[in-house]
């Protein structure tokens, strides 16, 4: 290549350069452009466990977001930012309800911050104190039953404590949820006094005091299901495909063998209803789908239904004398499309469908299974692979 040609290439190339460079500094990484000013009409909101701050922005260009800063607990720092596009921001995680400072800062796109502006804020009762204050604590059988009320819906865990194997006091249990109010019950005791501790922390790490006491579950036991018998009343449902309600209580929980129903044409409700040979106080009910592939949660898998009871039910097959024990609807943890099976759903349906029976539900011998609604849109047939039944029969 000539040399004045070499001279006009190179010129070239220090030309693009210098234009290149010239439209970066056009898009500042950092570090430039002035500097925001603060935030005007500051008012507060308090809220269980944390507030609510509300502003107006000030009216400077190439403000990308307001920044919190603050320390929720002595030595624990947050650090909240809310969009340009919002007006408020929530500052949250405080386990008390004393004054915590806040000091508030405009940022730029440019990553340049305003003065701070600082405030005050009060927040109301966190959820740890509210609803460690709600917790009731029962004997129950096998175990304990906790019932709580968490009215802001708050994620917070029930941590329960008591003596394991080798005696030493710890926690057994964690019970996590953001419901507004439940009960649950945990199990798996001997009838034996014994201590327990519960409280309740959330996820900032606050947690309340210990509620401590003394309780003695309930004798419970798994019904003998030698004892079980069938019981054919007037309106009963029929068994089909060879499969007779015996399969309902031999113990096998997988494959063919099952109870499966007799053909109701006009559709459901149907029900079936049988002997357990004792009268028991209930404690708990499983029932278990059909867990062979392309069933699970599918065909004539029960979806929705309910569980009776009685001492004397009537022999013309009426309703007379049955107290409803419980109604229960099965949920797929997947959501998948019928058809299609996750491994949860497989450990769920292997887990089969757990009931807890109200304590004040009265003693009963017989058990009526109603149907109300299978995994097949107006169906008309039923599948079950085994029940079973815990409780107090003494």
């Amino acid at each position: 290549m000539q040399p004045h040609k070499l001279l006009l290439f190179f010129t070239a190339l220090l030309a693009l350069g210098q234009v290149a460079c010239q439209k970066e500094v056009h898009s500042p990484l950092s570090g430039d452009g002035p500097t925001p000013d603060t935030l005007k009409n500051i008012s507060v909101t308090a809220l269980p466990g944390a507030a609510r701050i509300t502003y107006t922005l000030p009216d400077n260009a190439g403000i990308l977001y307001v920044r919190a800063d603050y320390e929720n607990r002595p030595g624990i720092k947050r650090e909240i930012k809310a969009s340009f596009y919002n007006n408020s921001l929530v500052v949250d995680g405080f386990g008390d309800t004393l004054a915590h400072t806040i000091n508030l800062y405009v940022v730029s796109r440019s990553e340049r911050a305003s003065r701070p502006v600082t405030i005050s804020v009060k927040p109301l009762e966190p959820a740890v104190m509210t609803v460690f204050r709600s917790l009731v604590v029962r004997e129950d059988f096998g175990g304990v039953n906790i019932t709580f009320k968490n009215e802001s819906k708050a994620d917070i865990a029930i941590v329960t404590l008591t003596d394991d194997s080798l005696d030493i006091f710890g926690q057994t249990d964690i019970h996590y949820t953001s419901s507004p109010g439940s009960a649950y019950s945990l199990r798996g005791f001997t009838a034996t006094k014994r201590a327990f501790g519960f409280f309740v922390k959330d996820r900032w790490g606050n947690q309340s005091d210990t509620l401590r006491g003394e309780y003695t579950p309930l004798y419970e036991k798994l019904m003998d299901k030698s004892k079980f018998r069938e019981v054919d009343l007037p309106g009963d449902i029929g068994y089909g495909w060879g499969l007779p309600m015996p399969n309902l209580w031999n113990g096998i929980f997988s494959g063919y063998d099952m109870w499966h129903s007799a053909d109701k044409l006009d559709g459901m409700p149907m029900w079936i209803t049988f002997d357990m040979g004792v009268t028991a106080q209930l404690s708990r009910i499983g029932l278990w789908q059909r867990q062979q592939e392309g069933y699970l949660y599918a065909q004539n898998n029960l979806k929705q239904f309910e569980i009776w009871g009685a001492v004397n039910p009537p022999a013309d097959g009426s309703w007379n004398n049955w107290t409803k024990l419980a109604e229960h609807t099965v949920v797929k943890p997947s959501n998948l499309p019928i058809g299609q099976v996750s491994q949860e759903d497989l450990d769920a349906a292997a887990a089969g469908e757990q009931m807890d029976i109200p304590l004040t539900a009265p003693r009963v011998r017989y058990i009526r299974v109603k149907i109300l609604k299978t995994w097949t849109d107006g169906g008309y047939a039923a599948n079950i692979a085994e029940m079973s039944f815990w409780g107090n029969d003494q």
